[in-house]
């Protein structure tokens, strides 16, 4: 952070859940990989079990993930550590960030700059994802926690633009500008190469980071943490409890055996009737929710993934033939449940009474 050559940049992705993270850093990454860099990734889930980092590792990116939490709220050590780990083992010309749906990518950030990282780097712009399909149901469910993650942000990209009716792309854009004005707003789609484009073009902007760094070290408190924007010390409340979602993750390991009797079109049918199941017991307790429910079923060289972001929409399904190396030597599922409106352990008790419902009436053998 000398001025000189930087080595290394560090790109933070932030944005609730369900905006299209772990799209837009496949995007970037493969991007990154075509031209010869190494990239790593590092993948912060809520839950304890993780999910995106075995979607991402299919495409043959080095990822880390870090779960139980939020980065810049419980697990400041862990990600330096991790960082640290990914640059000894992997040297990468590029480290992405994906911040979990219900932390603050600003507070990421910073916490990031402030680690004296024993190497130059150039700190990307800050990036936050909004997801403007969803843009009435997060106006009404979460409008003061979303406003709080885009306030923070540099790079505000209207993300799944492909889905959104063009006539409200302008009302859309003009609402976050007035949430954080200083920001630059573009659209996003994962079936646009331009908008992907037009994102990589800004993140390649240097900014100063030894100026930002400098007005960093200026606003800490005594206790050493940062200080909010108007001059009072963090609240211990962290951004999880903040964001008012309720969350439950697991994993369940399944007997190979079990599986093989069953084509991909039957596995798909089995992940499907899962995702049905929650989404029904999940409307009932929270008929508006917002969050993200995602379902990873790994079963030799296939993965099937299906996810829900809302109530107002059907479930996302993908096939995805696996890398070879990267299957797993037992097939598992896992599934992260983070939804608005429903306690935690209401939330663990509608999952895992779907799952094995399921599971039991396939004749699957499983060890939770």
């Amino acid at each position: 952070m000398n001025g000189g050559v930087f080595l290394l940049k560090i790109i933070v992705v932030g944005g609730f859940l369900g905006s299209g993270k772990t799209t837009a850093l496949i995007r970037l990454g493969t991007y990154y990989s075509s031209l010869g860099k190494s990239v790593g990734i590092i993948v912060n889930e809520i839950g304890e079990i993780g999910i995106d980092g075995d979607i991402i590792s299919q495409y043959g990116l080095e990822t880390k993930e870090i779960t139980s939490g939020c980065i810049c709220c419980s697990l400041k050590m862990s990600l330096r550590s991790t960082l640290l780990l990914m640059i000894e083992n992997f040297n990468p010309d590029i480290i992405i960030i994906e911040s979990t749906g219900v932390a603050y990518p600003g507070a990421i950030r910073d916490e990031v700059m402030l680690m004296n990282l024993p190497m130059d780097y150039d700190m990307a712009p800050l990036l936050t994802l909004f997801d403007g399909s969803r843009f009435k149901q997060i106006l009404k469910e979460i409008k003061n926690f979303a406003a709080q993650q885009l306030a923070q942000a540099e790079v505000i990209a209207v993300s799944k633009s492909d889905l959104i009716d063009s006539s409200m792309l302008p009302v859309i854009e003009s609402a976050v500008q007035q949430i954080n004005p200083k920001a630059e707003i573009i659209t996003l789609s994962s079936k646009n190469p331009e908008s992907l484009a037009h994102l990589i073009d800004i993140l390649e902007r240097n900014t100063d980071t030894a100026e930002h760094l400098a007005k960093l070290k200026k606003v800490i408190a005594g206790d050493g943490s940062l200080l909010m924007a108007g001059g009072n010390p963090k609240s211990k409340d962290n951004s999880i409890e903040a964001s008012g979602v309720g969350s439950f993750s697991t994993e369940y390991l399944l007997e190979e055996n079990s599986l093989k009797k069953f084509s991909d079109s039957e596995l798909e049918s089995i992940v499907r009737e899962i995702m049905s199941q929650l989404r029904e017991a999940v409307l009932a307790k929270s008929p508006d929710f917002l969050g993200h429910i995602k379902l990873f079923l790994e079963s030799g060289a296939a993965l099937y993934k299906i996810s829900l972001t809302t109530a107002e929409e059907e479930p996302t399904y993908d096939f995805i033939s696996s890398a070879g190396e990267g299957s797993a030597s037992v097939p598992n599922l896992k599934i992260l449940s983070a939804v608005t409106g429903i306690p935690s352990d209401e939330i663990q008790k509608i999952v895992q009474t779907a799952i094995e419902m399921i599971l039991n009436k396939n004749e699957i053998i499983f060890n939770a």
